[in-house]
């Protein structure tokens, strides 16, 4: 018996951050998650009106769309019932643009990691928020 890989919209305008998103889900052996990178908020839109997502990874700020706030409730918006795990490297900052809900860790952190677990935090919190409802940020 197969299982459909996890199918992630990475929204992400840093090609290099996209790249090490992926590569520390293959170092972490979770090969089947497969992401379709957008790399502005109009390019996610015109994905996100034509395929289905398990899970949108979401960077706050875009080339067009600086604001957090603005970025998170469009996006929010579009998502429908998909899951959204907000991942960005300015949480610092950012975090008050963001619900009171949403759980705030910073990517510079989490892709770096520690002890070598960064890959399997990663993937897991990738696999973890994509069967879930809820909104977080890593």
């Amino acid at each position: 018996m197969t299982t459909d890989p996890i199918k992630v919209l990475h929204v992400e305008d840093d090609f290099a951050d996209a790249l090490l998103v992926q590569n520390a889900v293959c170092e972490a052996g979770d090969l089947d998650i497969s992401f379709t990178v957008a790399r502005t908020l109009r390019e996610a839109r015109r994905k996100l009106s034509g395929n289905t997502f398990d899970l949108i990874l979401l960077d706050l700020r875009l080339p067009d769309s600086v604001k957090p706030h603005d970025t998170f409730e469009t996006v929010k918006g579009l998502s429908g019932e998909t899951p959204i795990l907000v991942l960005s490297g300015s949480m610092r900052v950012d975090s008050d643009a963001l619900p009171e809900e949403v759980t705030t860790l910073d990517k510079n952190k989490h892709l770096t990691g520690v002890d070598g677990q960064a890959p399997i935090f990663i993937a897991g919190m990738i696999r973890q928020s994509a069967q879930s409802n809820q909104v977080e940020a890593i």
